[in-house]
Formats: C-alpha cells, structure tokens, sequence
C-alpha cells in the first residue's frame, strides 16, 4: 500500500497522541501507548497495524505487553486457545486445509514437506507460527490462509502440541519466543564437526577457518549467486570487519561503534538490533567490532571503549555491561571474544599507545573477572630483565585478535602485539617480553605455559596479531600437536603446542630484515633495517607481510593458506622519547615508498615444509593499499577470500581462480560458510554490508547476475 503525507501525519499524530497517554495514564494504557508509539515508529514490522485494534482491547486475549528494548513480540505474545477443544479444533481444520501439501500429522505430503525435525524460517515461537499461517512465506509454496483469527490460533495450537513431540535438536529445545537453541561448551568443543552452523570467530576452536559443508564445490561454484543482502549503516559510514556467527537459523553480526545484530540467516531479515551509544569522543588508535561469541542463550561483545557486553540472544536485552579497561588510556576491544568453557576470554587493543597489555576471562554468567593474564613481564618476573626499568609500564603488548584453544590439554592459544613506542627501540632496550610473541595460557588458571617471540625487540610494528592455527598430523610431523602462524614480519612458523618448541621457519613474502632464523627460530637481524635519522627501507611494509586478516586451513592438502600484501616501509627515527599515557606511537616516521604498488595475494603453504605451493596474485595493485581480505577453505576444494572490492573463489589444490563478484566495498574481513535446510550459504561482506550467496538452485537465491573481473 503506497503511504501518503497525510496517512503520515495520521500516523505521527496518533503516536503523539499515545505518548501523552503513556505520560500520564496507568500500566494498562501505559504499555497500549508505548506499543502504537513503536508501530509508528517502525520498530514493530513484525505486527501489523490491522492487529492492532484486537490485541490493544480492554481484556485482550493476548498481552504484548513488555516486550523489552527493543521489542520482541516473538518472545512474548502466546497463543490464548490452547485448551483440548481448541486443539480438536485445530487438527480439524489442519486435516481441511493443510494435509494435501504437508500430509497427515505433518509428516510430508505430496506438495510440501514434513514440518518434523525441521528449522523453521520464520521461527517456532506461538506468533511465529500465528504469522506464518496468517501470511505465508514469500517466496515459497506456503501461501496465507485467512481462516480467521481464532481458527489460526486453534491451528497454531494444534501444530505445537504435535510438533512438541520432536526429538530434533532443531526444534525440540527452543521454548516459545526463543530464536536459538542454547550453545553449549561442549558444542563449541565439537564445532568443526557441526558444519552447518558457524558458532565461533573462526569457525572452531582450532583457528582453521576450515568448512566440511561441500555442497558448493569446485564443479558448481560458478552458478554461485546472491540470495540476499544486507546493509548495516554504521556511523559516518565506516566498513564492517565481522565475521558473523551463526546458530541455527540466526545469524549474529557487529557493526560500528557499538551494534549488534540479529538477522534471519535466509533472508536477511533484522530480528532485533542493540546500540550502545558512547558519552564522549574516544582515543582510538585503530577501529575495529569482529563480532561475537555465543554460550548457552547469550551473544558477548566487545567495544571500541573496553567495554565488555552481554546480550540476550533471542530478544538482545542488556544482561551485563563491565568495563575491562580505561578508554581514555587509549585502550579499545576490537576483536570477537572466546567463549571457553563458561568463561568469556577478551584481549584489548590500543598497543599503538602508551599502554600495558593483558587477556582477560570473565564469568559468562555475572561478568566477574575471573583471571589476568599480563601480557608485559614485569620487573622481577621471568622474562623482567628483557625490559628497562620503568620501560614495561606503558610498554604496549595488546592482545589484539581472537585466540585458538585446545580443549584436549587446556590451553589457550593467543598473539601478543606491539611493544610501544612502536618504531623507537632506545627506550625500551632489551627483548621486550612477551611482545610480538605466541603466547600459551592455562585456560583454567590464565597462567602462562610456554611463550615463542617471533620479533624480539620489534622496531617495525611487526606484532603478532594473527590467529593461531591448530593442527595435528601433519606430514613429517606424525602424531605432533602443531601451531601453525604466518606471521606479520613476513615468515612462517611451525611450533610443537604442546611445549612451544621452534620445529620450522620460512620466509612467505619479500623481506630484507634478517639473515634468516637460526636453529631456535630466532631472527638474524640486519643493522641496516633498523630504523635511523637518515631513514630506512624495510619489507616487509609495517602493516605486515599479513597482519589480522584471517589465514585458513586444509586438513585433506595439508596447506595453511595467507593472505598477504607485498610492499615497504620507509621507517625515520626522530629521537623522541616515549609518549605519555593515551598518546600514540613516537619516535619515528613511518611512510610507504612513493609510487611503489602494492601487491596483494593469497599464497599456499606447506605446512611440514614451509614451501609456497602456489600463490595467486591480485590484479587488484595500487599505491598506499595496506589491506586486503581474510580467507575460508572448504572441503568442496574451494578458498574463498577477497581483495580491494571484489570476492573470489579459488580451487584450494591449484590457486587457479574460478569465480568472482565485484561488490563495490572494501573487502577486508573473513568469510564464513553454514547450512539451513540443505542448501550452503557463504557470507562475506564489503563496505557497510553482508553479501550472502547460494547456488542459482537454493530456495533464497535471486538470480542475481555475477560480475567477474
């Protein structure tokens, strides 16, 4: 229906008119009020305004009443005929109407399939399935029937009482209003082998961003096509960096500053949204929200002031909100939090400042810090005299990504960033531990393992800031537990996880920094690439060989697969001291080469070996670039992965690239992949938006023309 200025105004005036009637009248009228206010407003789509008038009236038959910030009415409007007679009612005319396509019980009929052990798009809650019968889904067979009112309640009535009898985890756990299942720990331990869903970061605890769903492959994924879109306006415009989790048939994003976001995983409908505004101006030295993680019914995030939040899962009403660290000091969260066990472990950004670095795990349940983990070794600890006196206090060393943890022994597996100031070594001398280094934490205790610092006493901004890959078994390694890193300084790392031993190194990427490693991993240093007066050049770039952008992993090929962007740095020491707390970086002048162009490329590597199998390089080069986009390997022979503003699948065996999209966004986050009713989604987004594609056959999918380069 077209809505004209004055249906407008009508509107507005009766929002008006029911805000001064929630100002002065009673609960009742109160939350009536409140509820027209939201409709006029546009916050309640998932009502329309012909309920209205039934559900408002005195001794109405449901209440909508506290539906919460933002309002849910999923979560709380229940189905008021659902005695015996009702539901006799209710399997008559579900006999009358809806056996042809959905057969008898709902088991399959000859149009339409079994309502049984099935994820539901629109949600199992009692207004879900009042909605779905009154109005069907678009897009699909399941047309709207207008049996009235009361026959759709006696209808819906009827479908839970049969559809209660399910053992599915789909379906049998979500009570009335909820949008997912609870996710337990042990679900996160046993991720990698649920491909359907997406519950962590980086897909499972190993960090190997590795999907077994196959369904689109190296045969088919040309008639990869977008099933829908969806736009996050973040504030002033700026790029997501998420990496959504998925549960069921929900789908969990962030976006700048402070928002998160429920969407329908089919259809990229908004279920609810939560915004966080902040009271004052921030000291950032770098922006970033990556998401979320998900334990039992709660998402957790963290923000761009060191918040750390969690949120309802079904409804994204506040539950608790700590401040993990001072904002004004120059500290943010910028990465995904990681649920472990019934902890919510969070590092913190802010390393470019004059700060001092830790990982922290938190009570999931009441948000009470649980452990610290300092991430600087002070005076007196092991590692202390790798730091001048006074030096470690604003040294720097944030934990700026997500980590990896091995349930098996317990630890937790994390990068540490920057000592500070960044580029100036002369105050700080020494190793500077645990800066630029692997670090392994009891999960238990946040006691410190082992350590492994691939840059002792970094001068080039070279922090280990990537995600740590887990993997077992790999040739030449029999029966080894692996960590596996490409690291920002331009080489690849093997270690043993379990004790931090150095196994192998290799070079990835261009770099003149060292004369190699020796036989402990450690970096023969070049006098001349150390940054001075008269100015250095340096590669790799200090924005990294690679840097946060996330690698990934195929256990059948045994390949580790980085994204990298090839280029220098001219690094100029001033001699200016360290900077005070809250101030960013000193001591130096940090450029890219004039007219150098950048290069980006995934390269494929060897992981018993340190060999490049094969790299593909972007025609996508520009002067300045510092960026380029994660990457997701599939046991459909595929990685996909993105540069500048166009996505693209390559064939995981040979690098060859066999589709690609051009979106229009920068492409600098990682892609995910998950499965609803049989049919394979992969996710990535570019600029303020989602992307989400299927196979030209999947039931979302639009047909939409794909653009090659």
């Amino acid at each position: 229906m077209r809505i004209t200025w004055k249906l407008k105004l009508a509107i507005w005036a009766i929002a008006v008119i029911a805000a001064l009637f929630a100002s002065v009248y009673p609960t009742p009228i109160h939350w009536r009020a409140k509820v027209i206010i939201e409709k006029a407003l546009g916050q309640l789509p998932q009502i329309d305004w012909s309920d209205l008038p039934w559900m408002l009236k005195p001794n109405a038959e449901v209440s909508i009443g506290g539906m919460g910030e933002p309002p849910n009415p999923y979560a709380v409007i229940k189905n008021p005929l659902t005695s015996p007679s009702d539901i006799a009612d209710g399997e008559r005319l579900f006999k009358q109407h809806c056996t042809s396509c959905h057969g008898s019980e709902a088991r399959g009929g000859h149009g339409g399939p079994s309502l049984h052990d099935r994820t539901f798009l629109q949600g199992r809650s009692d207004w879900a399935l009042y909605r779905t019968i009154t109005h069907g889904i678009p897009g699909t067979a399941m047309v709207g029937w207008q049996l009235g009112r009361e026959n759709v309640w006696r209808l819906a009535a009827y479908l839970d009482q049969i559809l209660a009898q399910d053992t599915s985890p789909a379906t049998s756990s979500l009570s009335p209003g909820s949008l997912i299942k609870p996710v337990t720990a042990d679900e996160l331990v046993q991720a990698a082998n649920q491909p359907a869903e997406w519950l962590t970061y980086s897909g499972s605890y190993t960090g190997q961003r590795y999907s077994r769903l196959d369904d689109v492959n190296r045969n088919n994924v040309t008639q990869l096509h977008v099933a829908w879109v969806r736009q996050l306006l973040s504030k002033d415009g700026r790029r997501l960096e998420v990496s959504p989790v998925v549960r069921g048939t929900t789908m969990y994003v962030t976006a700048l500053p402070a928002d998160v976001y429920a969407l329908d995983a089919l259809t990229g409908r908004i279920l609810w949204k939560y915004k966080r505004e902040f009271s004052s101006p921030l000291a950032l030295c770098c922006e970033g929200n990556r998401g979320v993680a998900v334990l039992g019914s709660r998402i957790f995030f963290g923000t761009e002031d060191a918040h750390l939040i969690a949120l309802d899962a079904d409804t994204g009403r506040l539950l608790w909100d700590v401040t993990v660290a001072e904002s004004a000091k120059g500290y943010a969260i910028t990465a995904a939090p990681l649920a472990v066990n019934d902890m919510i472990v969070t590092g913190i950004a802010g390393g470019d400042y004059a700060t001092h670095g830790f990982l922290d795990a938190y009570d999931a349940a009441t948000g009470k810090r649980r452990w610290r983990f300092d991430t600087l070794a002070e005076p007196g600890a092991p590692g202390g005299e790798t730091w001048e006196p006074d030096s470690v206090r604003t040294g720097g060393g944030p934990t700026w990504m997500t980590g990896s943890f091995d349930p098996n022994s317990g630890l937790l597996y994390w990068g540490v960033g920057n000592p500070n100031p960044d580029f100036f070594g002369a105050s700080r001398k020494g190793d500077n531990l645990y800066t630029d280094s692997a670090v392994a934490i009891d999960a238990a205790t946040g006691k410190l393992r082992w350590f492994f610092q691939f840059t002792p006493h970094d001068t080039h901004d070279w922090d280990a800031a990537q995600i740590p890959v887990l993997i077992d078994d790999v040739s030449g390694y029999p029966g080894r537990k692996l960590l596996a890193w490409g690291n920002r300084n331009g080489f690849f790392y093997l270690l043993d996880r379990t004790t931090g031993e150095y196994l192998l190194g290799a070079p990835f990427i261009r770099q003149n920094w060292t004369d190699g490693l020796d036989e402990h991993g450690r970096p023969r240093v070049r006098a001349t690439s150390i940054p001075s007066r008269e100015g250095v050049l340096v590669y790799p770039h200090s924005a990294g060989a690679t840097n946060w952008w996330s690698p990934s992993y195929d256990p059948e090929l045994q390949l580790m697969y980085i994204p990298t962007v090839d280029h220098g740095s001219l690094i100029t020491a001033t001699g200016v001291g360290e900077p005070a707390s809250g101030e960013p970086r000193g001591g130096s002048i940090q450029e890219t080469v004039p007219n150098e162009l950048t290069v980006p490329a995934v390269k494929a590597v060897e992981v018993g070996t340190g060999r490049i199998r094969w790299q593909h390089v972007s025609p996508s080069r520009i002067p300045g670039l510092e960026e380029t986009g994660g990457l997701m390997s599939t046991a459909g022979g595929l990685v996909f992965g993105g540069d500048l503003d166009t996505f693209f699948a390559l064939d995981a065996k040979t690098g060859a690239e066999l589709w690609s999209f051009y979106a229009g966004g920068d492409v600098v986050a990682a892609p995910i992949s998950y499965e609803v009713e049989g049919h394979q989604y992969v996710v990535m987004t570019a600029g303020d938006s989602i992307y989400t594609f299927a196979l030209s056959s999947s039931p979302k999918s639009e047909g939409t023309k794909q653009a090659g380069r």
